[in-house]
């Protein structure tokens, strides 16, 4: 019946097909080709970062006979993780100019399974959990540093007084009257972190508290960034409840759970039973993760790229290319299961053609950047300052005047990572910008940046000696800022990559799966393991957790155990 009525449209087509017939057959043989393929012959990686790194190496693991080329445009990989061995007298020090710690759960676990696979077990540096550079953490408020009370603690009351007479805990009382505010509005799809907090709690500690650690992870206007992306939980306990206590009160509801409970989005939910699954670490290692708070390695953070990067090249099917700067990347006319990557300069370009592509380049509708500058010091001379501890960041309610150099805060590296040093000494990272250069067509220069970061420590923690040794690192647009309306912004991304590239193209990166070094693995060996047996033929993206942003969250144990599964010595 179908038949009969179309067709007139059916013999149109026909027509049509009868006067492109080498077109036609080739797709047909495309089509024959690409359903018979048991691997992707050739692979592009796009970006040697983190994320391109890992997702090169867990696609080798799923398909070692696959080439697979790593493009990057600059002359080496590990995109921000840097670090750098400085010869001081008596010795030498390390200095970080990115990323310098991971820390251990359920989101470090496949970076775990990583480390072990590499071999680098024996090089990683732990921080205990009730080491200085772990307990003690500071805010700088109004004019000094302040210490924060952490677990175990053993805080005097006058202590406690003290830090309430500062004004940084201002508002900490309305926490209580959280449960007699009106849920927020079912139309309100998100809004700011700052904004959250002062329709819950108080604005003040969005101002003094919550800032501070946005200036810490994403060097970020707190009353920018997107509530319902970066506290997820507290944003979906609220529409699970009504309120935040009434939704953590129906969490704890459950007495057949001896865990504590969370929410989690069903695709994470997943993901982290497949990691409790194939993770598999051995018993020492993991016991170690788990008692402590953070962790590094002998030689910083670049170890794990260089490593990683090595055991790529000696894969006899990884090729890396770099000053190869990606110009564009599209299907390919002739094939629809390719894609044409164009590289090199305009005076120069290349193009070739691959059977899935990996991009983990930034994509400018989907979130901006902050530039950020850090200045590595090392001074001679040992315990430079009373204070002991990870560091202070720096809130937006700080004066100007206590903060001209508009920095976000000061790493005390020697107390946070000991281990990594032959000299003796005191070391510090200054982290300035941030959100605060948002516009600026021009920033400081190396000059600038020293004095600056030596104003600061002069003016906050009473340093008057000179640095032996310095490094100056501008980092421009380093961290993406998942604003307000962020998951909106990705599930459209999404939908564009699906319909533009038919599966061909998957996405990773810091841009789609969080900024820190851990979520780049755990996102790149998610979407390698996505394309596992033939799915890799699929039309997927890498981005399917985006297509539904408004799913149903399900509760769970909050935390998967690190040592949940052991491989004996």
């Amino acid at each position: 019946m179908r038949l009969k009525r179309h067709a007139p449209l059916i013999e149109s087509t026909l027509k049509r097909a009868a006067v492109r017939p080498a077109a036609s057959s080739l797709c047909n043989r495309c089509r024959r080709y690409a359903s018979s393929q048991a691997y992707p012959e050739k692979v592009a990686v796009l970006g040697g970062g983190i994320s391109g790194l890992a997702s090169a190496y867990f696609v080798a693991k799923e398909f070692p006979q696959s080439k697979i080329t790593v493009h990057e445009a600059n002359k080496d990989s590990g995109g921000w993780i840097q670090s750098r061995r400085v010869e001081v007298p008596g010795g030498d020090v390390l200095f970080e100019y990115g990323p310098r710690t991971l820390r251990p759960g359920k989101d470090a676990l496949i970076t775990a399974q990583l480390i072990q696979e590499l071999g680098l077990t024996d090089n990683v540096i732990f921080t205990k959990k009730n080491a200085p550079g772990a307990k003690n953490r500071y805010i700088y408020y109004p004019d000094r540093p302040q210490r924060l009370p952490a677990a175990g603690d053993d805080f005097s009351f006058w202590h406690l007084v003290e830090l309430w007479s500062s004004g940084l805990l201002a508002g900490i009382p309305n926490v209580l009257l959280e449960p007699t505010r009106a849920c927020r509005p079912s139309t309100l799809r998100d809004e700011s972190i700052g904004s959250f907090i002062e329709r819950r709690f108080d604005k003040r500690l969005a101002n003094n508290l919550a800032s501070a650690v946005m200036h810490g992870i994403y060097a970020g206007d707190v009353w920018k960034l997107s509530a319902r992306t970066l506290i997820s939980q507290a944003w979906q306990i609220e529409g699970f409840g009504g309120n935040i206590y009434r939704g953590l009160s129906k969490l704890l509801e459950n007495p057949s759970s001896p865990v504590r409970q969370a929410l989690f989005h069903p695709h994470d939910l997943a993901m982290y039973k497949a990691i409790e699954r194939e993770v598999d670490l051995d018993e020492t290692f993991a016991e170690h993760l788990a008692g402590s708070a953070m962790f590094t390695f002998e030689n910083g953070m670049a170890e794990l790229i260089s490593t990683l990067k090595s055991k790529l090249e000696n894969h006899g099917h990884v090729e890396f290319k770099f000053g190869s700067r990606v110009q564009d990347y599209k299907l390919a006319e002739t094939n629809p299961q390719e894609v044409e990557v164009t590289t090199g300069s305009t005076e120069s370009l290349s193009t070739e053609k691959y059977d899935l592509v990996i991009s983990s380049l930034r994509n400018s509708d989907l979130t901006p950047f902050v530039t950020v500058m850090t200045v590595n010091l090392y001074f001679p001379t040992p315990n430079l300052i009373p204070q002991k501890g990870f560091g202070y960041l720096i809130p937006q309610s700080v004066a100007f005047e206590k903060n001209p150099e508009r920095a976000l805060g000061v790493i005390f590296d020697s107390d946070a990572i000991t281990g990594q040093d032959s000299a003796e000494g005191t070391k510090f990272t200054v982290m300035l910008g941030g959100h605060y250069w948002d516009g600026w067509e021009h920033f400081p220069s190396e000059t600038e940046g020293f004095e600056m970061a030596m104003s600061l420590l002069q003016r906050h923690l009473k340093i008057k000696e000179k640095p032996t040794h310095y490094h100056v690192n501008l980092s421009k647009d380093c961290i993406p800022q998942y604003t307000v309306g962020y998951e909106d912004r990705l599930q459209k991304y999404a939908h564009q990559v699906a319909d533009q590239f038919k599966g061909r193209v998957r996405i990773v990166g810091n841009q789609v799966g969080g900024v820190g070094v851990n979520d780049c693995i755990k996102g790149a060996w998610s979407m390698a393991r996505g394309l596992r047996g033939v799915a890799w033929k699929e039309p997927h993206t890498g981005l399917e957790r985006a297509l539904h942003p408004d799913v149903a969250w399900e509760v769970a144990p909050a935390s998967t155990g690190l040592l949940s599964k052991r491989k004996p010595q």
